[in-house]
């Protein structure tokens, strides 16, 4: 028997987090228990949490005094679970009605299946109602070495994991400065088998500012990118030249994309670099002025491929 537990690091935005526990309400399955971790000391979230009841799964909160960030308050609340299934949810994200459901079938289907993520609805922090792009779920089974050609499966907010495979794995590195969840889900794969829900369960949240994200502080990435590469170096180094072509490429092209709307000259850089590691046709399309380039579909905001 699976026990589902659910934890959501948050950092002083307590009117996204009751969404974020709305969308854990209204499941058609409830979990067993949530756990809410404070990621630095705020009062109105912690009047917020305090006053939180409801009936439909156990709860409690955690307070780290000084901030440490998400990947730590994720590794503490991963810690402290009962659950034998570990599914994270961000403060700004939601979860559709039958995300639990979905994704404990396939638990219960599959024994050697310790990881399962879902497809998501890209939505603006404006306007969290209005759909502006699907990312479906697309690849399965034994991801390992394919995981380094690009992150494919994407937001903590979308994955559901089994404790014993997180904590074999290592958890959230905290010594990264972006990419933390790629990292994970790179250790994962060498573990266990992967699946997907073949749905969209996941409403994804982007800045309508971009500058805002940590997604477009393209420093943070570069630094990731060197850490990661250096971190499994073993696997990248020489035994596939083509796996750390393609690795290279895709890390760049994801710079690319990440600051093309506020940075051009230095999306030009990085997108010459994914070429330059293993052609393709993104990495041209990104040469393109920002104006020009969403015009094209598969630059759309969240795409991913």
């Amino acid at each position: 028997m699976n026990n589902i537990s659910v934890i959501i690091p948050t950092h002083n935005r307590p009117h996204l987090l009751l969404q974020a526990l709305q969308s854990i309400e209204e499941q058609v399955e409830k979990p067993d228990e949530v756990i809410v971790v404070m990621d630095g000391e705020n009062e109105e979230t912690e009047k917020f949490l305090s006053s939180y009841k409801t009936n439909h799964f156990a709860f409690q909160y955690m307070k780290v005094p000084n901030s440490k960030g998400a990947c730590f308050a994720r590794n503490l609340g991963a810690d402290k679970a009962s659950g034998t299934i570990l599914m994270f949810l961000d403060d700004d994200d939601t979860w559709e009605k039958k995300k639990i459901q979905s994704q404990k079938k396939l638990f219960e289907l599959h024994d050697d299946v310790g990881l399962v993520y879902s497809g998501k609805l890209v939505v603006y922090n404006t306007n969290r109602k209005k759909v502006i792009r699907k990312i479906p779920a697309t690849v399965k089974g034994n991801l390992y070495p394919k995981i380094f050609e690009d992150n494919y499966i994407g937001t903590t907010s979308s994955v559901a994991v089994k404790k014993e495979i997180f904590l074999k794995a290592g958890g959230f590195d905290v010594n990264l400065p972006a990419m933390q969840d790629y990292d994970l889900w790179i250790r994962c794969c060498e573990l266990t088998r992967v699946s997907h829900d073949n749905e969209f369960n996941v409403r994804y949240t982007i800045s309508k500012n971009a500058t805002n994200q940590i997604s477009g502080k393209s420093e943070n990435h570069h630094r990731a990118l060197s850490y990661l590469f250096h971190k499994y170096s073993d696997v990248l180094g020489h035994k596939d030249e083509s796996l750390q072509k393609k690795f290279k490429s895709s890390r760049f092209l994801h710079l690319s994309k990440a600051v093309h709307r506020t940075s051009y000259a230095y999306s030009l850089k990085y997108s010459l670099k994914s070429f330059y590691y293993y052609p393709n046709i993104k990495a041209m399309a990104l040469l393109l002025p920002p104006s020009v380039l969403a015009l094209l579909t598969v630059f759309q905001p969240g795409y991913r491929k």
